[in-house]
């Protein structure tokens, strides 16, 4: 094969790779919306959280989340080890571009708490 071909091969399986890997990309966001939808407390006042997650990320009003705290493990210095302390649920009342409105179903909901979207959710 000629180099000038080859060169040219080269160019078109380079493109076509990055395009596959866009679209890709483009798919897994919105599988990780679908299926893994994650945001964190922002506050917390009269039983209702302020979530940051919202219509742009793929919240709807009536989905649950599970709440999630990350606690540090004592004994650790420069290097932060943690562990997932799972501590309620939550419901979306009201939902904006990128924050909603959730009241909390069980558990001390605190600000700073991680929410993720529960599986069964619709």
């Amino acid at each position: 094969m000629e180099p000038r071909a080859m060169r040219n091969g080269t160019v078109v399986s380079s493109l076509l790779m990055f395009l596959l890997f866009v679209m890709g990309c483009a798919t897994m966001e919105a599988a990780r919306h679908e299926y893994l939808m994650r945001g964190s407390v922002l506050d917390v006042e009269d039983g209702t959280a302020y979530l940051c997650v919202g219509t742009e990320q793929g919240a709807k009003v009536g989905q649950v989340f599970t709440v999630h705290r990350y606690v540090k493990i004592a004994g650790w210095r420069a290097r932060g080890v943690y562990k997932v302390d799972y501590v309620g649920t939550i419901k979306i009342t009201e939902v904006e571009s990128h924050m909603a409105y959730a009241k909390i179903l069980t558990g001390d909901v605190k600000a700073n708490d991680v929410v993720d979207l529960k599986a069964e959710n619709p």
